[in-house]
């Protein structure tokens, strides 16, 4: 594939991807928004409940980037059978790179694509929880 219609595609998975995680983001912030009682948690338990549904929510959508990255490099034939995109997907979207499974030179922009979603969605994943943190602090020490 030339490099400009790469560009084009992984430039399209990464707005999909991105997209995505925006809407979670604000579908979270308006649940949170909506049970202000839970975030405030006043107990550690509910500290407990409410960290972990987020993150799992969160978890949900890395998985889904992943698995449009995986399908995306499977439908174009960038790698054979079903685990190696998954794998490289997995390895790439991390930024972890062993390198044991690349992408030939037809396909390599799309794995760079692949690194910057990852790259994107954690630190937006991040900033949402360093932001929820206080919240939930600010709960449990009005006790």
């Amino acid at each position: 594939m030339p490099v400009l219609p790469q560009i084009i595609l992984g430039s399209a998975i990464l707005i999909l991807c991105t997209l995505i995680h925006i809407a979670v983001s604000v579908w979270v912030i308006h649940r949170l928004h909506d049970n202000e009682a839970l975030v405030k948690a006043q107990t550690g338990v509910r500290a407990f409940v409410v960290v972990s549904l987020v993150v799992m929510v969160f978890l949900a959508s890395h998985t889904a980037h992943l698995y449009i990255w995986a399908i995306s490099l499977w439908l174009l034939g960038a790698l054979p059978g079903y685990e190696e995109p998954i794998y490289f997907a997995l390895v790439t979207y991390t930024t972890v790179g062993y390198g044991d499974v690349t992408l030939g030179p037809d396909f390599r922009i799309l794995g760079g694509m692949a690194s910057v979603n990852g790259i994107l969605a954690f630190g937006l994943t991040t900033a949402f929880l360093v932001g929820l943190f206080p919240e939930i602090i600010g709960g449990l020490e009005d006790d």
